[in-house]
């Protein structure tokens, strides 16, 4: 028999508690989780532009755009290399990384056709993450005319040290929130899939459908206290007691 969507709120209706115990559950084990085993982590990033435009009469703005992408590929070199890290590393001895530690916390993004360099760094205290990739963009940006002998970097936007955003592996009310959302729907899921693989008759009106025939009687369901008392407390089985027929 196809089951109608008023079959399936009746079968969750009477699976309720089932539901919540299972989500309650679910969303338990994320809380404690996400308190005791879970550290947040944080992003921090900034931009750098670069921009080898000089604006001297006659020359090609087309071939100092090319030029400044070219560049690109080369100082996203330059900054992970021993001249910049060594640097950022000797100014700030409480980050506690050596050049090489650094350099491979270092994230660097640009597409091929922009002119912009993005670091970002990530790590568990959102404090010393900011310090690091600010401190990275600023020691290239003054290492740069030393290096390259021309000043074509600027600096787009530094990382935010005032205010400190959400982790980037989800707060642990976010955790909570994914955790009711999947558990529901796991929970909705398997309540639905054993109901449609169970053959079970529960009504006449299933019988009806499923058999084609008639239903012409039907045997309740008989619980021991709809027995009585007397009977109940028999110790008597199925079969001792004394019948007779009269016709």
């Amino acid at each position: 028999m196809e089951k109608t969507i008023l079959d399936y709120l009746v079968l969750i209706r009477k699976r309720l508690w089932l539901i919540a115990a299972f989500v309650l559950i679910a969303c338990a084990t994320t809380f404690y989780v996400s308190e005791n085993f879970v550290k947040p982590m944080y992003s921090a990033s900034s931009q750098m532009l670069i921009n080898n435009f000089t604006g001297a009469e006659g020359s090609n703005v087309l071939n100092e755009v090319n030029t400044s992408l070219n560049l690109v590929e080369s100082y996203k070199q330059i900054i992970t290399s021993p001249a910049i890290m060594g640097k950022v590393v000797a100014d700030h001895p409480e980050f506690g990384l050596n050049a090489a530690q650094l350099a491979e916390k270092l994230k660097i993004q640009s597409s091929d056709k922009s002119q912009v360099i993005g670091l970002t760094i990530e790590g568990e205290n959102y404090q010393t993450v900011a310090a690091m990739v600010n401190s990275i963009s600023q020691t290239f940006v003054r290492s740069v005319p030393e290096l390259m002998n021309m000043n074509n970097v600027k600096i787009l936007n530094l990382a935010d040290t005032v205010n400190q955003p959400e982790p980037i592996n989800g707060s642990p009310v976010m955790n909570i929130a994914i955790s009711f959302l999947v558990s529901l729907m796991v929970a909705l899921g398997t309540i639905i899939f054993l109901e449609s693989i169970n053959g079970t008759l529960r009504s006449e009106k299933e019988a009806e459908v499923d058999l084609g025939l008639p239903v012409i009687g039907s045997i309740p369901l008989i619980r021991k206290k709809d027995l009585g008392g007397t009977v109940g407390n028999s110790k008597e089985r199925v079969g001792e007691r004394s019948y007779a027929a009269v016709e």
